[in-house]
């Protein structure tokens, strides 16, 4: 067992070291720069041809396009960040629900009608706002949740077996494996989806429910089998109350994707909340204690 883990261990280490992921980034930005030239000639031909009618939209609507493959290069990141501290993974799905959001304002910019009164009233109007409001609550909270983390002073330094590690680099691979899947899957859901509300000019699919309500689903489950696997090598109460805390964050913005606007993004918030609450007095915790030894 153990040869195993060394070896997935050193090709997950060959995979994915800074070389490796700095060619997946420059081609995701080469496909996303292509896809966000080849949406504006698309939604040229439908705003011009009578032919392609049902592809007439907003310009502004290609924004989404290349957005989309930036967010799916930081989920990316975040699978492979699987083997660094629980912390920093949490972190980096902060970033990610964040961009989420941002993303979400992107796709619903180009739906505004702007010949219509701007005013509380108009549901539109009021969606951009939660958009753009929810995005800056997040990074706020994002923001304090790294201040947190990197605390120079007392920077707290845990020193896992690298057994653990080199199941956690498993998990990773895993991971990227069922990432790829999903991404195929999910692709060719939504372009059935699509092509039939194309057709009747109706029934888009949700953009936030393609791919990432899956994907945080497993990774619910990804959190609670990293929990328990960690329970081998070291067990505390606060240690467990703190990777739990974690687990009830990733459940909180998993279920804030299917739910509708402004309640999802309390929803949130509140995970944000919870999560740095229980980190910041795990990290207090950790101070004061050493300071009585």
């Amino acid at each position: 067992m153990n040869n195993f883990l060394q070896i997935t261990s050193n090709k997950f280490d060959s995979y994915f070291n800074a070389k490796v992921v700095r060619k997946i980034e420059l081609l995701l930005l080469r496909a996303a720069v292509f896809s966000f030239i080849l949406h504006l000639a698309i939604i040229y031909l439908g705003n011009n041809f009578t032919y392609f009618q049902h592809f007439q939209h907003s310009y502004l609507k290609a924004i989404y396009t290349p957005f989309s493959f930036i967010l799916f290069y930081e989920v990316f990141l975040l699978i492979i960040i699987i083997p660094n501290s629980i912390s920093e993974f949490i972190g980096k799905q902060f970033e990610v629900i964040t961009l989420i959001t941002l993303r979400s304002f992107f796709h619903d910019i180009a739906d505004f009608n702007t010949s219509e009164a701007i005013h509380f009233q108009n549901p539109a109007f009021l969606s951009l706002v939660y958009d753009l409001v929810a995005s800056i609550f997040m990074l706020g909270l994002t923001i304090v949740y790294y201040k947190i983390y990197n605390s120079s002073n007392n920077k707290e330094v845990i020193r896992e077996l690298n057994q653990f590690i080199n199941i956690k680099k498993v998990v990773s691979l895993s991971m990227i494996l069922v990432l790829l899947v999903l991404s195929v899957t999910s692709l060719f859901n939504w372009s059935v989806d699509m092509l039939e509300a194309l057709k009747i000019n109706d029934n888009y699919p949700n953009p936030n429910t393609v791919f990432y309500e899956d994907f945080f689903s497993i990774m619910i489950f990804v959190d609670v089998l990293l929990l328990i696997i960690s329970f081998t090598f070291h067990s505390s109460f606060f240690i467990i109350f703190r990777n739990a805390s974690f687990i009830i964050t990733t459940i909180l913005l998993r279920m804030s994707l299917t739910i509708e606007k402004p309640m999802n993004y309390i929803i949130i918030l509140i995970g944000f909340l919870f999560a740095i609450a229980s980190f910041f007095l795990y990290r207090f915790r950790y101070i004061h204690h050493k300071r009585d030894i």
